[in-house]
């Protein structure tokens, strides 16, 4: 006797198929070799996939603001696009951002916490692996990862040798670093929710990414680390954030040359046989010993101001705007947040602030009675700060992090129960 196939069987089939190209995404994003290897056509076919097998219904209710402001966003973008005048690629833009859908379509919408749990833990997995290929190439090209940056571009055929060894560039090693922060959530607070195996997991994702950090040699990226890895052993609420920027602030001012020069030079002197690392960190303790800017930190604190004092010029619309000047305009480059405001002013830098905050807002509303919530604090605050000192909107690896990952960290306990989730068990999430 044939079975009836039923509306809820192909209902099944449609969101087996749908979490299927969500993991293939966050394996596209987090395996450099992978991604290579497929391109983005891929992705963008696996996105129409999981965006025809969602719920679509969900396209049309239940947005949050950072969705609205998202939409806002892009729409700013419209005349510079015509006139051809985006200095971003629209691509990787776009992706910087599908994080941003994917995790509130499962959290906020769906709640499907199995499946948060799914994607926290392979993208984790994923991450762990493109880590491991890319510390093991680092190891026999030590310059690799900066010069996918950018050196490679006038020799391609370097860079098909680092890309047929799966070695990450830029947005690879620096999505790392924020994941490791978070990761410690899983090693350092109490978690009776996690599994054994899921421990060592985490802990050795932590060990391979940060193995991999060290080798890649970028000072900012060992900085977030720390400085990470400080601020979630301290930070507990708002209040202790504002408390610790304080005391940091007058500590700036007061104590800069006394204890922060000596500090960065005691890092000089722990990573002196690293040549990069030995000189950004010299660099920066003569920065806070002398107040001369000077060297490589020198050059791109000038970068950050050139364009800091493009926008001052052209507030409004940036210099592509109807009142910019693009005559004598000169973008540094190396702000993520600064070039943004001095290439379309406020019009467009002021939605996409706003996504952040309301963003920031509704996890920070989701997880307000956990330990969790610290978590959030210490990687936005981290975020924002890269923010300024670095490129960041077309770094996709980093949106999607920072939006879809890092907020369901707390879920992969539940990524393997057979079972349903009792509503107590997800409380747990939210309240330890």
């Amino acid at each position: 006797m044939n079975k009836i196939i039923t509306n809820k069987d192909i209902g099944s089939l449609l969101y087996r198929v749908n979490q299927i190209a969500c993991i293939l995404m966050c394996m596209w994003i987090a395996i450099p070799y992978f991604r290579i290897r497929v391109g983005v056509i891929f992705l963008l076919f696996t996105f129409i996939i999981w965006l025809i097998t969602t719920d679509l219904k969900w396209l049309i209710r239940q947005w949050t603001l950072d969705l609205v402001f998202l939409l806002i966003f892009f729409t700013t973008l419209i005349p510079y696009i015509i006139v051809g005048s985006l200095a971003y690629g629209i691509v990787n833009l776009s992706i910087f951002f599908v994080g941003l859908f994917i995790n509130h379509y499962y959290m906020y919408y769906k709640e499907d916490y199995r499946m948060l749990g799914k994607i926290a833990f392979f993208s984790l997995l994923f991450f762990t692996v493109g880590s491991l290929q890319t510390y093991f190439g680092l190891l026999e090209y030590p310059m690799a990862s900066r010069e996918l940056a950018g050196a490679v571009a006038n020799h391609p055929e370097v860079g098909r040798i680092y890309d047929n060894l799966g070695i990450g560039g830029f947005g690879h090693i620096y999505s790392a670093s924020f994941l490791l922060v978070i990761s410690l959530y899983l090693n350092f607070k109490k978690n009776n929710l996690l599994p054994i195996k899921l421990k060592v997991f985490s802990i050795i994702t932590v060990v391979t990414m940060f193995l991999m950090i060290l080798e890649a040699s970028y000072a900012t990226s060992l900085i977030i680390v720390f400085f990470g890895f400080f601020m979630v052993l301290i930070i507990r609420n708002k209040s202790i954030l504002i408390l610790l920027i304080t005391i940091g602030f007058m500590f700036f001012l007061l104590f800069s040359s006394i204890l922060i020069s000596p500090f960065f030079l005691k890092l000089a002197e722990i990573f002196s046989g690293n040549a990069i690392l030995y000189v950004k960190f010299i660099e920066l303790s003569n920065i806070f010993k002398n107040g001369a800017i000077v060297g490589q930190t020198g050059d791109r604190i000038e970068l950050y101001l050139m364009s800091f004092q493009t926008f001052l010029e052209n507030p409004l619309f940036g210099i592509y705007g109807p009142f910019g000047n693009t005559a004598n305009a000169a973008i540094g480059g190396h702000s993520g947040w600064f070039d943004l405001l001095a290439y379309y002013g406020v019009f467009t830098a002021v939605p996409l602030f706003l996504i952040l905050y309301f963003n920031y807002r509704k996890h920070m509303k989701f997880y307000r009675k956990s330990n969790f919530y610290s978590y959030i604090i210490v990687i936005y605050l981290l975020f924002i700060l890269f923010g300024i000192v670095n490129p960041i909107l077309t770094v996709f690896e980093i949106g999607f992090v920072i939006f879809c990952v890092v907020p369901i960290i707390p879920f992969m306990p539940f990524a393997f129960k057979n079972q349903g989730i009792h509503p107590k068990l997800y409380q747990k999430v939210r309240t330890k």
